[in-house]
């Protein structure tokens, strides 16, 4: 009869660990504190959840009753996160009037009470530069208050989530739009009037009078959303060229297709016989006033003192427009700006009709 109580007794026992179990996840530890989870308010600002990383820990909490000197705070975390050092860790307080220590593999610190009896209230502990676990799970760190003589006086276990970190995707599609569109008469470029009307794909200088400059005007827009901005140049195929193969040189009375891409102030060609290059001349300036600064792309200055012009050729494209950002197409020197192309001939310039094609590359930079 003894026997079967004793059986049933063990069963019984078992049953209640069970239901314990089942209903906390562990057995609760004996109530040996004045008042179990008496510290309240209590979190931990942990500075990064994710897997096996270096962390800092701001343990903030409020306790009930008062730290008398030689009373003493533990902070225990679990054997899954890394160790710490005294260098890294500071009690309530600042520090001030409490000494530290490490134990339990250096995973636990012990905050000792050194100065006058500190009230009930607010504290703040950190720990920092510890290894997070290598597994995800919800981790309790303890915080118990206990006595000068090891008897708990309140206690509660504060929860962190240990977790992968979430990668965040997002895609932007590319986006371009350059857009080139003539202007009239009324037009300035440079504080230079546009002589001749033009449209986005003819620049018609008409009927040149000797020594006297014809000029026509173009705007550039661009719009994208290119992450290093964006880039325009123009080159020409050839010299404005006529039926007969003469030419009208590119400023400033250089030889076929070598046109100073160095601007300058404009000069009239020097119309000396035999030397045809020198007959006459076409060259363009850019109000991109940030060209040669603005990201480092070109030296090239068009408003250095005054509205500089230089010469194109058929080998190397002359930066006329630039930003380093996304750009909206509307605002001076980064979305938009415009340019004027002068031609002025001597008398020896030959009789004929004059042309040649400009090329613009907009060239986006993500």
């Amino acid at each position: 009869m003894n026997q079967f109580k004793k059986q049933k007794k063990a069963i019984s026992t078992l049953l209640v660990v069970a239901i314990m179990v089942a209903m906390y996840g562990f057995i609760p530890r004996p109530n040996n504190a004045n008042a179990v989870d008496a510290i309240v308010d209590a979190r931990d600002l942990i500075s990064d959840s994710d897997l096996g990383v270096s962390a800092n820990h701001t343990l903030t909490f409020t306790t009930s009753t008062s730290t008398p000197a030689t009373d003493y705070i533990e902070f225990v975390l679990p054997a899954q996160f890394g160790t710490t050092t005294l260098a890294n860790t500071t009690c309530p307080d600042g520090g001030t009037d409490w000494t530290e220590a490490l134990s339990n593999g250096d995973r636990t610190l012990r905050c000792t009470r050194t100065g006058a009896t500190r009230a009930a209230g607010a504290a703040t502990t950190t720990i920092n530069s510890v290894i997070n676990p290598i597994s995800e799970a919800s981790r309790y760190i303890s915080i118990t208050h206990y006595d000068s003589l090891g008897n708990v006086r309140e206690r509660v276990d504060v929860a962190v989530a240990i977790i992968e970190d979430v990668l965040m995707t997002a895609r932007v599609s590319s986006t371009l739009t350059f857009v080139v569109s003539g202007t009239s008469t009324a037009g300035r470029v440079g504080g230079i009037p546009c002589s001749n009307e033009s449209t986005a794909t003819n620049t018609p200088f008409g009927t040149l009078v000797v020594n006297a400059t014809s000029t026509v005007c173009q705007t550039l827009k661009v719009t994208t959303n290119a992450d290093d901005g964006y880039t325009v140049t123009v080159f020409e195929d050839d010299e404005l060229t006529s039926d007969s193969g003469s030419n009208i040189n590119s400023f400033n009375n250089a030889f076929d297709n070598t046109g100073s891409t160095t601007a300058a102030a404009w000069l009239a060609p020097q119309n000396l016989l035999d030397q045809y290059y020198t007959y006459g001349h076409m060259g363009l300036h850019s109000e991109d006033a940030d060209l040669d600064t603005l990201g480092g792309y070109t030296n090239q200055n068009f408003d250095n003192g005054g509205t500089l012009f230089a010469g194109l050729n058929a080998s190397d494209p002359l930066p006329i427009m630039h930003h380093d950002g996304p750009s909206d197409g509307l605002t001076p020197n980064k979305g938009t700006t415009n340019v004027i192309y002068q031609v002025q001939i001597g008398s020896l310039q030959e009789a004929g009709d004059y042309q040649n094609t400009l090329t613009y590359i907009c060239t986006p930079i993500f």
